[in-house]
C-alpha cells in the first residue's frame, strides 16, 4: 500500500431507492457504469459532426457549449445519501465543512439532470472555488461568511431559502434540512428571475488528453481510499477497467443515484492537500485553497504524484513545475489536510 496525494493546468477559460446498492447484482456494475456514460459516449460517436467541445468534460459534441456552467451546493452527510444528480456533474469538488462530514461543490455545465440535491447552504471556500468558472452559485443559504462575501463582492447567487416551494421543492420522505431539491431547468429559471444571465459565458477550459499524463512516473491505483476520519464518512474509489471509471463508494456503500440508480464514476481523481483550521465552535472552517501543495492525479488505474495550484480561482495538477492534464470525462477534486489521508493499492 503506498499513501500519498494528486495535482493541472486550466487555459482560462440516484426511482430506485438502494440506498447501499450493494450491488447483489454481481455484474450490474458495470453495465450501470456503462449506461452511466451514454450522452458522453454518444458524443464520441457523433464526432463527425462535434464541431465543439464541452471545456469542463473535454468532450466532443455537436450541442453548442457557450452557456454559463451553475455550481451548486450539495449534501453529503449519511441523512442526504444517496444523492441526487451527481453523476451528471461536470466538477464535483468534495471539501470538509463541519466535523467529519464534507460537503460537494458540484458544477453543472454538459449535462442538465432533473434532479439535483439535497442541497445545502455556503461556505466561504466553496463561494471562492466557484467563482473560478464564472458560474452561478446556488446553495440553501449559507455561513454569515459566505453571505457575506457573497453580497460583498455581488457574486452571482440563487438563494434556495427564497424559492422554497417554487424552484426549490421539499420531498416528503425525508426530513428537513436534508430534502431540498431542484433541477437544472428549475435552476436557470432561477437564475433568470433573480436577473442572472446563461448566455454567453462558457466557463474556462480545463486541460485535457487523451492520454494519461506522465504515465512514465505513476503507479498502480486500482484501489483509492481517501481518510476523512470517520468510518460513515471516509471515500473508496474502486477502478474499473471495462470502463476506465473509478467507482465512488462512502461509508462502505457504494454511491448510486437516487433516481436513476446510475453510479458516481469519474474519470479522474484530484487529491489535493491544503491546510485547514476550525475558526468556531460550529466547527466551521478557513481552508487555504490559495497556496497550492502536494497532490496525486489518478487516473487508467494509476496515480501520479504531483503539486496543485490555483490558476485564475481553479485548482490544477501539475509535475515538476509543468502543467497536466485531464481524461475527458467527470473529474472528482478531494480536499484533505495531509497528503497521507491518501492511500492507494494495486488491487483491491
Amino acid at each position: 500500500m503506498k499513501t500519498q496525494t494528486i495535482g493541472c493546468l486550466i487555459m482560462l477559460a440516484l426511482l430506485t431507492v438502494g440506498c447501499s446498492s450493494n450491488n447483489s447484482e454481481g455484474n450490474s456494475e458495470v453495465n450501470r457504469t456503462s449506461e452511466n456514460n451514454g450522452s458522453e459516449q454518444a458524443a464520441h460517436a457523433e464526432e463527425s459532426n462535434a464541431n465543439n467541445v464541452f471545456p469542463l468534460t473535454g468532450i466532443k459534441t455537436s450541442e453548442d457549449v457557450d452557456h454559463r456552467a451553475i455550481g451548486i451546493m450539495i449534501e453529503n452527510s449519511q441523512s442526504a445519501r444517496p444523492q441526487s444528480g451527481l453523476y451528471q456533474a461536470d466538477v464535483v469538488y468534495e471539501v470538509l465543512s463541519e466535523g467529519h462530514i464534507t460537503r460537494l461543490l458540484s458544477l453543472f455545465h454538459s449535462q442538465q439532470p432533473e434532479r439535483i440535491g439535497p442541497v445545502r447552504s455556503a461556505r466561504n471556500y466553496y463561494v471562492h472555488l466557484n467563482n473560478g468558472y464564472d458560474a452561478i452559485y446556488a446553495s440553501a443559504g449559507g455561513s454569515p461568511g459566505a453571505l457575506e462575501l457573497i453580497a460583498q463582492q455581488g457574486y452571482p447567487h440563487i438563494n434556495a431559502l427564497n424559492y422554497d416551494g417554487s424552484f426549490f421543492t421539499r420531498w416528503s420522505e425525508r426530513s428537513a434540512p436534508h430534502n431540498m431539491y431542484t433541477s437544472y431547468s428549475q435552476l436557470v429559471d432561477a437564475a433568470a428571475d433573480v436577473g442572472l444571465t446563461m448566455t454567453d459565458r462558457e466557463p474556462p477550459e480545463l486541460p485535457f488528453s487523451d492520454e494519461t499524463s506522465h504515465a512514465e512516473a505513476s503507479e498502480d491505483a486500482l484501489e483509492v481510499l481517501i481518510d476523512y476520519n470517520s468510518t460513515s464518512n471516509n471515500v473508496l474509489f474502486d477502478y474499473d477497467e471495462q470502463t476506465k471509471r473509478y467507482i465512488r463508494s462512502v461509508g462502505g456503500q457504494r454511491v448510486d443515484d437516487l433516481d436513476t440508480g446510475e453510479p458516481v464514476a469519474p474519470k479522474n481523481i484530484f487529491v489535493v492537500a491544503a491546510s485547514h483550521q476550525v475558526i468556531d465552535d460550529q466547527g466551521r472552517r478557513n481552508i487555504n485553497i490559495e497556496s497550492g501543495g502536494a497532490a496525486y492525479l489518478i487516473q487508467n488505474g494509476q496515480a501520479i504524484e504531483a503539486e496543485w495550484k490555483n490558476v485564475d480561482g481553479v485548482i490544477l495538477p501539475f509535475k515538476d513545475g509543468e502543467p497536466l492534464n485531464f481524461l475527458p470525462g467527470q473529474t472528482w477534486i478531494n480536499f484533505v489536510e495531509d497528503i497521507g489521508d491518501v492511500s492507494y493499492h494495486s488491487a483491491p
